[in-house]
This record gives structure tokens, C-alpha cells and sequence, in this order.
């Protein structure tokens, strides 16, 4: 907290340095009585505008991560784990119930881990049993197995 309060501090004082900066090679000049200075802030208020569209740029940042990737999870893992149980099923064929929901479940922690996102197991596991059922379902509907 104190690193932000330091660096918002700096940001705010930069100005003033700078035109203080700005002032000295007057000031140091010989024979120079206190003239007038011409200063343009046009720089100034130009950084001013984009460190303020930063700072916007930074909170949208982190307000998508706060609200909005949390609200994608649901689906991210749902689809994952539609695909990690359509690819179980291709390479393990009918049957092997444990191994396909353990390829399936290390299929969907890998690409999860490789996009930084943090799921718990028991989400994992509801996804990945929620799209067994439906391609159970989808297998019944099509005649290909009997409901048991």
C-alpha cells in the first residue's frame, strides 16, 4: 500500500518539477532581472490525459478480472470438460468409466493451469459428470447404447 501511495505522490508532483525544471534556465541566466516567462503546459496536460487514461485503463483491468472472469469460469469448464469427455471417449472407447474420467479430469486441470485459471476439484468434477451425462444421453437418444 505504501509502494502505490508513494508512486501516486510522484505522479502528482511530477508537474511541478517539471515546471520548476522549466524556470531554472531563466533563473541561471546572467544579467537577467526577473523577466516574464513563457510557459506552454500543453505537455503537461497532454501526460495528465494519459496517465489518467491509464489509470481507467488499469481499473477496467482490474475490475474484469474481479467480476468478469470469475462469471467465465462456469462455461470455460463446462466446454473443457465437454471436450476432455469427447476426447476420453475417442481414445479409450466404450467402457473404462475410471480411467476416461481420469484422463478427462487431468485433460481439464492442464488447459486450465496453461490459462492461469483456478478451479476447484469439485467443479471440475461436476463439469466433467454433467457432460458425461449429456453424451450418455446423446448416445441413447442416437441407439448406440442402452440406458442402464
Amino acid at each position: 500500500m505504501k509502494k502505490w501511495v508513494c508512486l501516486v505522490l510522484l505522479l502528482l508532483l511530477m508537474p511541478l518539477l517539471l515546471c520548476g525544471w522549466a524556470l531554472v534556465p531563466g533563473a541561471m541566466s546572467e544579467g537577467m532581472v526577473a523577466a516574464p516567462v513563457a510557459f506552454d503546459a500543453t505537455p503537461i496536460v497532454a501526460a495528465g490525459i494519459v496517465l489518467i487514461g491509464t489509470a481507467l485503463g488499469a481499473v477496467l483491468l482490474w475490475l474484469t478480472y474481479k467480476y468478469l472472469v470469475p462469471l467465465l469460469k462456469v462455461p470455460i469448464v463446462g466446454t473443457l470438460a465437454k471436450w476432455a469427455v469427447d476426447l476420453a471417449e475417442k481414445e479409450l472407447g466404450s467402457g473404462n468409466g475410471e480411467a476416461k474420467f481420469d484422463m478427462a479430469a487431468d485433460y481439464v486441470v492442464k488447459v486450465l493451469g496453461s490459462i492461469h485459471l483456478k478451479v476447484d476439484a469439485v467443479q471440475v468434477r461436476a463439469a466433467i459428470v454433467s457432460a458425461w451425462t449429456a453424451l450418455n444421453l446423446g448416445q441413447i437418444a442416437a441407439g448406440v447404447k442402452t440406458p442402464s
